[in-house]
């Protein structure tokens, strides 16, 4: 890292998925722009990508896993994405962020971790730093590796019904099990949870908030707090946007305006993603 950086580590990304989309173009604006030494992991070649962008093979870190299909699932993708995340981790000293955690200022560290919480008294792991072989980075690693996942915090019945299915691997189990519910399972058994950060500071919007985002002329400091350093997008956005408005943000809504501030055009990169289902 050059010395007059204001990060404290390099910032690090993994994209399995199809072309960049105008937010994950931002986002990675966001941290350019940010003056940060960036890192865009990719699983194969990907349109889309701007220019200046660090590549790196994500083979390199991990193989694509064998419980993926052909096209992988969304489920599939982000438990693909929770395993890479901590093979990363383990061999390379980087902030994780996804790629839709968008960056506001540098990130701070707490004695080497970075994590936030979420509005439901857990951690999220779309932003992430752990020190180099701390206990909760090897409690997860040690998890993983398993051939078949036993989470602490299932219920037993339900457990054993799997294992007797052999329904055990990482992309059986429940959304969030190989990430956030990890992630938050081993700093609590670490004595580490204390170290995670008011949930404005990563993740100042949730599903109820959310549409703040899209909604034309909400005002920035409804979703850029005092003290917030990166606002998450997260997929359900991306989802709504091609729902009701073929993936282009409405006009003078935070992702518009935002697009615009770094000379991204929606239209080219729509935010192309799995519909909501229909209410009717």
């Amino acid at each position: 890292m050059p010395k007059d950086t204001a990060w404290p580590l390099p910032v690090a990304s993994f994209w399995a998925g199809e072309p960049l989309s105008f937010i994950e173009q931002m986002v990675i604006r966001s941290y350019q722009e940010q003056g940060c030494d960036f890192t865009l992991y990719l699983a194969h070649p990907v349109a889309g990508i701007p220019d200046g962008v660090r590549t790196a093979n994500a083979v390199d870190i991990m193989p694509p896993p064998d419980f993926l299909s052909d096209p992988p699932t969304r489920k599939e993708m982000a438990v693909w994405s929770d395993l890479f995340r901590v093979e990363l981790l383990q061999r390379h000293q980087v902030i994780w962020a996804d790629l839709d955690a968008y960056c506001l200022r540098p990130f701070a560290l707490n004695d080497g971790y970075a994590a936030g919480l979420d509005d439901r008294g857990g951690v999220l792991s779309g932003v992430l730093a752990l020190p180099p072989g701390c206990p909760a980075l090897q409690l997860m690693a040690r998890f993983l590796e398993r051939r078949q996942l036993e989470p602490p915090w299932a219920d037993p019945g339900w457990i054993d019904r799997r294992r007797g299915q052999d329904r055990l691997g990482p992309a059986d189990l429940p959304w969030g099990d190989t990430g956030p519910r990890l992630l938050t399972h081993a700093l609590q058994q670490t004595g580490q949870f204390w170290r995670a950060a008011p949930r404005h500071i990563y993740y100042p919007l949730f599903r109820d908030s959310l549409p703040l985002l899209w909604t034309p002329g909400a005002p920035d400091r409804l979703i850029q707090r005092d003290g917030t350093t990166s606002v998450h997008i997260f997929g359900f956005t991306k989802r709504a946007l091609w729902t009701w408005w073929q993936g282009v943000p409405p006009p003078e809504s935070w992702l518009a305006r935002t697009a615009r501030r770094h000379g991204i055009d929606p239209v080219a990169a729509p935010a192309k993603a799995e519909p909501l289902p229909s209410k009717g």
